[in-house]
Parts: structure tokens; sequence; C-alpha cells
């Protein structure tokens, strides 16, 4: 398992997608809608769902 790291957000969602919007190269993108997840709590929610939908697709072929 690897290490775990905290991050703190300091622009809100509204500036964060306002400024992804608005960005110009591929690189700063990809920062922004990084922060934009993370400030939505987005990885946390895509692991649990990730967890679950293996659970269902156990349960499918366990049958």
């Amino acid at each position: 398992m690897g290490n775990k790291f905290e991050v703190e957000v300091n622009e809100s969602q509204e500036e964060l997608k306002h400024r992804l919007h608005h960005g110009v190269t591929a690189s700063s993108k990809e920062r922004l809608q990084m922060l934009y997840w993370l400030k939505q709590d987005a990885p946390r929610r895509r692991s649990i769902n990730a967890r679950n939908e293996k659970r269902t697709i156990r349960k499918i072929r366990s049958r």
C-alpha cells in the first residue's frame, strides 16, 4: 500500500471550475482538474464506487 498524503485546496470549487474552463495548456488543465476533483472529494467516492462494483461483479460471477 502506498503512502497517504493530505492536500488542502484553498480555492473554491467555483474558482477552480472557472480557471479550468479558461485554461490554456493541457498541463494546466490537468492540474486544475485534479484540484477540482480533490475539492469535490471525488477520489474517495470513486474508490468506494470501485469497491462496490467489484463486490457486485463477484456476486454475479458466483451465481
